[in-house]
């Protein structure tokens, strides 16, 4: 069994481990919200909620609130939960999920579209099963003539392979943005969706191409320091600016959360 929680606007979910709803992930066209819900796996990380935060974000983050599962990706959170008395039961990470829904389409056979930012991703993970189709898109922007060409390449896939689950790793925002594209093309057109799963790079790190932190770094939640070890321009200026955005997005929900409380309190 599991429940929901709802932090920072989203409904995570609050389940001890995958196997208690990894079930009603696979079987969600039967999911109790399926006709008020999207048909969408998303997993945000604290990098994630901060940017989701950000006013011009702000119509992304009430699209994604629909989706059917929204795991807690990262320590910050599951910590800020107890902090709120709101504990979330454990952390479920896009990089566990994909083996399990991998292994699972590989024993029944199902069909798997695969969007990644590297060709070598695709081609390896084409070796492991046959019975998936991937697409590399160039580099685009979004609201550009290459993103309508990416969206018209994969509704012509979607419609010609019928793909159970659409996993795509392509970095946020861009893979978020690219899924609710394609479900509203599905949908204009009454075609059924698939499983959208947005999952960042959780395919490389399944085919080996990155290396995930050591599990005791992500158990402390302090994967973040392997990921400044590997990529320290990039990650550095990420990880300390987005500390303060942090603290101060934590002050502001603990607030909401506090003022939910006393009008309860009152109200009795």
């Amino acid at each position: 069994m599991y429940y929901k929680i709802n932090l920072f606007d989203l409904d995570f979910i609050s389940a001890r481990n995958y196997k208690a709803f990894l079930a009603q992930l696979i079987d969600y066209q039967n999911h109790p919200d399926y006709d008020q819900k999207l048909p969408f796996v998303v997993t945000p990380n604290a990098d994630q909620i901060i940017k989701l935060d950000n006013p011009q974000n702000h119509t992304l983050k009430k699209q994604l609130s629909q989706a059917l599962f929204i795991l807690p990706d990262g320590q910050s959170i599951m910590l800020f939960s107890r902090l709120v008395r709101k504990p979330l039961q454990a952390r479920l990470t896009g990089s566990d999920l994909f083996p399990l829904i991998w292994q699972h389409a590989k024993q029944e056979q199902e069909k798997i579209l695969v969007i990644v930012s590297e060709e070598r991703v695709g081609i390896k993970l084409k070796q492991d099963y046959e019975n998936i189709t991937y697409y590399t898109p160039p580099f685009f922007q979004v609201d550009s003539v290459e993103f309508d060409k990416i969206c018209t390449d994969n509704l012509d896939r979607i419609k010609k392979f019928r793909p159970k689950y659409v996993i795509i790793g392509v970095g946020f925002p861009k893979q978020e943005l690219l899924g609710l594209a394609l479900h509203a093309q599905l949908q204009a057109e009454r075609i059924d969706s698939p499983l959208f799963l947005l999952l960042g790079a959780s395919a490389e790190f399944y085919v080996g191409i990155k290396k995930r932190a050591p599990r005791f770094l992500q158990k402390t939640g302090l994967e973040w320091l392997h990921r400044v070890w590997l990529e320290p321009r990039r990650m550095w200026k990420r990880y300390l600016l987005g500390s303060v955005f942090l603290f101060i997005l934590y002050i502001k929900e603990f607030r909401k959360e506090s003022a939910k409380t006393k009008l309860a309190i009152n109200s009795k």
